[in-house]
């Protein structure tokens, strides 16, 4: 009797761990409506009298999907808030709804964003962190959840791509050489 209560009790905790873990994949999200700024390149809403960054599609995917924003002009969409930044998920205009990230705040976009040598997709950029903790000139870092190296910093090394120890290079093949220079194994 003790072994069939014992064997309820673990079933009950994996499926417990495997429910949570589905949850926290998912982002979730709020409701914000306001005016838009634009301060410098970056584009923040103005609400309940306060000022909060928003992190935006690239310029060239909002135009593809017809999102023209202005200074002063009403802004409604939906994101998470963290740390004053609101990752915007989708954007409400007249007409429908325009998501530029998936439910697990995943962009929609293709962009790789060219640092110096290398190329980062951030479509393929998992979070892991582990080009960042190889790096050793600390010159990749994370940026809204996405790897992004500091050409300043970068001594193209090549670790991040290669590898090194047991370290086998990027796991989902995010970093790319943009300039050839390094040589993939």
């Amino acid at each position: 009797m003790r072994l069939l209560y014992l064997l309820l009790f673990c079933t009950i905790l994996i499926f417990f761990i495997i429910f949570n873990l589905q949850a926290q994949d998912k982002l979730e999200v709020s409701l914000f409506d306001g005016k838009l700024q634009l301060m410098g390149t970056d584009w923040f809403l103005i609400f309940n009298g306060d000022f909060y960054q928003l992190d935006l599609a690239p310029e060239e995917y909002l135009a593809e999907k017809n999102i023209n924003l202005e200074t002063n002009s009403n802004f409604r969409g939906e994101g998470k808030l963290s740390n004053n930044v609101i990752t915007i998920v989708n954007i409400h205009t007249v007409d429908n709804i325009v998501d530029i990230r998936n439910q697990n705040g995943k962009p929609l976009w293709t962009e790789k964003e060219d640092l110096g040598h290398f190329i980062i997709d951030r479509r393929k950029c998992i979070g892991c962190q582990l080009c960042v903790a190889v790096c050793p000139t600390n010159a990749i870092l994370m940026k809204y959840g996405f790897a992004e190296i500091d050409a300043g910093k970068c001594i193209d090394c090549g670790i991040c791509i290669n590898g090194i120890a047991d370290y086998k290079g990027c796991p989902t093949y995010a970093i790319s050489d943009n300039e050839n220079k390094i040589n993939k194994k």
